[in-house]
């Protein structure tokens, strides 16, 4: 056997070995609680480029309701839902932080890489993409310079790793492998043939009331169509439509949303303020 063709068979096993997953890009996307008028989200960007000048930074949110970690998990999940495969997000909300919680790197198999806090925020996350690979951030070798704070890990641990991933470190760099992921409970809803239960998961800032009721249950509803809706106990009829557009002004009606959700809305008014609806509230369809 030629000299070159020995040595590549021999060093196969240990480049097959090094591989983690698919290639990452250079692209970090950022989702936290951290507000935008005080230094914090500077300071994580600052980290990650101090790591690798090229990265392409991304903010998704930096306004998610703080220390509300279920309430992040839902929204981290839809706001990554059209990230390509390979970028890297750092999500950070972590009321606990500088605790007894692990720090995760989560490849998905959707291909996307997670840097998030082990406190169920990629509970979501992982029901929608599947989860290929977690490893617990552990390689000194490749957070900042000098000791963690124990009040700031999105910037002194989930940054650097997110400049060294997207500089080409491997996932498998970071650390071991973690074998258990913590995952809240996560509310679903019941359908039958003439029946939904669900609640109200978020109010957006229009005042739309989603719900976790699944739109692909509810085929047998036709466009104008009027619902017997209960929510938070008070009966309130109102016409399935298929656009805002066709909604009639000030009155309260329902389609599913872009993200396939059962969905309460006025036409250029605020559903939630005048139903009185927050998230948590029970919604019952009857149709």
């Amino acid at each position: 056997m030629p000299r070159s063709l020995f040595l590549l068979a021999l060093l196969s096993p240990w480049i097959v070995g090094c591989q983690s997953g698919p290639k990452m890009s250079n692209l970090v996307a950022f989702y936290t609680d951290f507000g935008m008028n005080d230094p914090y989200v500077g300071q994580i960007k600052g980290a990650v480029k101090s790591i690798n000048p090229k990265a392409e930074l991304l903010d998704l949110s930096h306004d998610s309701a703080v220390f509300d970690v279920s309430a992040a998990s839902y929204l981290l999940a839809k706001s990554a839902r059209t990230l390509p495969a390979g970028t890297i997000i750092v999500a950070v909300v972590d009321p606990g932080v500088g605790g007894g919680r692990a720090a995760l790197a989560v490849r998905t198999t959707g291909g996307r890489i997670y840097l998030a806090p082990d406190n169920g925020l990629l509970t979501e996350v992982l029901a929608r993409e599947g989860l290929a690979e977690a490893r617990l951030i552990e390689n000194r070798d490749l957070l900042s310079p000098g000791e963690a704070s124990s009040t700031f890990h999105g910037r002194d641990i989930f940054a650097p790793i997110a400049g060294h991933l997207s500089g080409g470190t491997s996932l498998a760099a970071v650390g071991p492998k973690a074998e258990k992921l913590l995952r809240l409970p996560r509310n679903t809803a019941t359908v039958m043939p003439n029946l939904a239960k669900g609640l109200v998961l978020f109010v957006d800032h229009y005042g739309n009331i989603l719900t976790n009721i699944p739109g692909s249950e509810l085929t047998r509803l036709r466009t104008g169509q009027l619902l017997n809706l209960t929510i938070k106990g008070k009966a309130v009829p109102i016409p399935f439509l298929r656009t805002y557009a066709e909604a009639p002004d000030d009155r309260p009606f329902a389609l599913v949303n872009s993200d396939g959700e059962f969905e309460i809305a006025i036409r250029e008014g605020n559903a939630a303020k005048k139903l009185g609806v927050a998230p948590g509230d029970a919604v019952v369809l009857k149709f």
